[in-house]
């Protein structure tokens, strides 16, 4: 009897090791590569991106890969995450917020003007009552709601900078 309680203690110990080895590796932090890139900011336009997916703020644009093949950023999934420094928005309430994660909806700079791994951050679609749903850059007339801010002015000052973000 002491033989085969010994016994059934080996194999639990020994499943329970497996099952901590297992947990170890499939909960392993995934290191993500590291990019620099001209960054610049857009609002308005298009209800929905390149993607087909309706935009929202924490959204971003890159090259697509038919426009611009020597950019390696161009032929990343829809949906890819990238982490960046912290910027400054402002939501439809008027609130002022920060974000450094944004995901891949949309494409633009059709003529690769910006460079490989250009990141346009997306300010969403807010404008005051009876201010323009117009933006420069994006098509006219651009989709948009009323709220206490107005995404184009946040897109403007934001401008043009270098930045470096991590990404897949």
């Amino acid at each position: 009897m002491e033989r085969l309680l010994r016994v059934k203690w080996l194999r639990w110990s020994l499943f329970a090791i497996a099952a901590i080895l297992v947990g170890t590796v499939s909960f392993a932090p995934v290191y993500a590569a590291t990019y620099s890139g001209w960054f610049t900011g857009y609002a308005m336009g298009n209800r929905y991106g390149y993607s087909g997916v309706e935009m929202y703020q924490g959204y971003f644009a890159n090259h697509a890969p038919g426009r611009c093949p020597g950019d390696p950023a161009s032929y990343w999934a829809w949906g890819t995450r990238i982490n960046t420094p912290w910027i400054g928005m402002i939501n439809g309430g008027g609130q002022p917020y920060a974000r450094n994660t944004f995901y891949l909806y949309d494409s633009g700079d059709t003529s690769c003007s910006q460079g490989n791994y250009w990141v346009d951050i997306y300010f969403g679609r807010w404008r005051r009552s009876g201010e323009s749903c117009n933006c420069p850059g994006v098509p006219s007339p651009g989709y948009c709601y009323y709220g206490n801010t107005n995404s184009c002015s946040q897109a403007i000052d934001f401008g043009r900078s270098r930045k470096t973000y991590s990404g897949p």
